[in-house]
C-alpha cells in the first residue's frame, strides 16, 4: 500500500499559471498583429507619399513645361508682330500713298481681270511725260441745278474737240429754301464729250481731275468751285504718246 501527498493549493497555482500563460500569449499576440498592422500602415503611407510627391513634381514639370510653352508662343507672336508692322511700313514705303497706291490697286484689277502682265509692262514702258504742252487755260461756266432757269452753260474747247457741262444740287438759303446756284460742298457731276466719242461723266466734290486723248493730243483738265453758280475749268493739252 502506498500513499500520495495531494496540495489543494497546487492546482489553485496551476491554473493560475495556465490562465498568465494563456493572457501573456494572448497579448503577445495581439502585440504582434498590432505591430504588424502599424508597420504595413507605415509602409503604406511611405508608398502614398511618395506617389503624392511623384504626381507633384510631374504636375510641377507639366506646368513648367505649359509656361515655357506659352512664353516661347508669346515671343513668337510679339516676334510676327514686330515682323508685320515692318513689313506693313516697307509696303508703305514702297508704294507711297495717293496715287502710286491707287496705280497698284489698278494694275492688280487689270491683272485678275486678265489683262497679259507684259502688255502691261510694255503700256508702263511706252509712258512718258507730257511734252510740248500748251499754256494752261482758265474759263468758267454756270453749273446747272434743278432751280436753275438761265441758259445753258458750257465750255468748248477749240474744233468742239472736247465739250464739257455740269449739274449739281441746289443750294439752300437760311430759311432752307432751294436757290438757282449749286452747292459746292455736295457732289458735281461734269460731263465731257468728246468729238465724234461718247460722253463721260465725273461726279464727286469738287475738285475733279479728267485726262481725254484725242488724236495726237492728250487733254487735261481740273474742275475747282468758283464764283457763286460757277466752276472755274483749268486745261490744257500734250503731245501723245
Amino acid at each position: 500500500m502506498s500513499f500520495s501527498y495531494y496540495n489543494p493549493n497546487d492546482r489553485y497555482r496551476q491554473r493560475a499559471a495556465r490562465r498568465m500563460t494563456f493572457f501573456l500569449g494572448s497579448g503577445f499576440f495581439f502585440a504582434l498583429i498590432f505591430g504588424f498592422g502599424f508597420w504595413l500602415g507605415g509602409i503604406r503611407a511611405q508608398q502614398n507619399m511618395y506617389i503624392l510627391q511623384e504626381d507633384k513634381r510631374i504636375t510641377s514639370e507639366e506646368r513648367d513645361s505649359v509656361q515655357a510653352e506659352m512664353t516661347k508662343m508669346r515671343a513668337e507672336s510679339q516676334t510676327a508682330k514686330v515682323r508685320l508692322e515692318q513689313l506693313r511700313a516697307n509696303y508703305e514705303e514702297l508704294i507711297g500713298g495717293g496715287e502710286i497706291k491707287d496705280l497698284v490697286s489698278l494694275m492688280r484689277q487689270q491683272i485678275d481681270q486678265g489683262v497679259d502682265v507684259k502688255r502691261l509692262q510694255s503700256v508702263i514702258l511706252s509712258a512718258r511725260p507730257p511734252q510740248n504742252c500748251s499754256a494752261p487755260k482758265t474759263r468758267r461756266f454756270v453749273v446747272d441745278t434743278p432751280v436753275y432757269n438761265g441758259p445753258g452753260s458750257r465750255v468748248v474747247l477749240p474744233g468742239g474737240v472736247v465739250v464739257v457741262t455740269a449739274n449739281g444740287s441746289s443750294a439752300q438759303n437760311a430759311q432752307g429754301r432751294k436757290e438757282a446756284w449749286f452747292d459746292p460742298s455736295q457732289p458735281v457731276e461734269i460731263s465731257f464729250k468728246v468729238k465724234d466719242g461718247k460722253a463721260e461723266t465725273k461726279k464727286g466734290i469738287l475738285p475733279l481731275y479728267y485726262t481725254v486723248v484725242y488724236g495726237d493730243k492728250e487733254y487735261r483738265f481740273t474742275a475747282t468751285a468758283g464764283d457763286k453758280s460757277f466752276v472755274r475749268l483749268t486745261h490744257d493739252h500734250c503731245d501723245y504718246p
